[in-house]
């Protein structure tokens, strides 16, 4: 690894083209991950639609959703969390 930032640092028309295509497969995921969001987003306006029409209760069925939502939220801010400081401790 430490061969290829060496070559890319000691090349720097390479270096910017690599950070070029970077950008575009970044943009190229948070495109795809939002068009995931609004297909959910979607689905839960469907979901209380239906819930809506059928007589059920839309309040407790979201609170559950959005309970749901932060815990897993939580997990992952906690899994990058420690993946981060892993990055981050010194090699000895």
């Amino acid at each position: 690894m430490e061969k290829a930032v060496d070559y890319l640092v000691g090349h720097p028309v390479l270096f910017v083209i690599a950070v070029i295509i970077a950008i575009m497969i970044l943009f190229n995921f948070l495109r795809r991950v939002m068009r995931l969001f609004l297909v959910i987003v979607a689905v839960l306006v469907l979901y209380a639609a239906y819930l809506h029409l059928t007589g059920g209760s839309t309040h407790e069925a979201f609170q559950h959703i959005g309970l749901w939502f932060t815990n897993t939220l939580h997990f992952f801010t906690t899994l990058f969390g420690h993946l981060f400081n892993l990055l981050k401790t010194p090699k000895k």
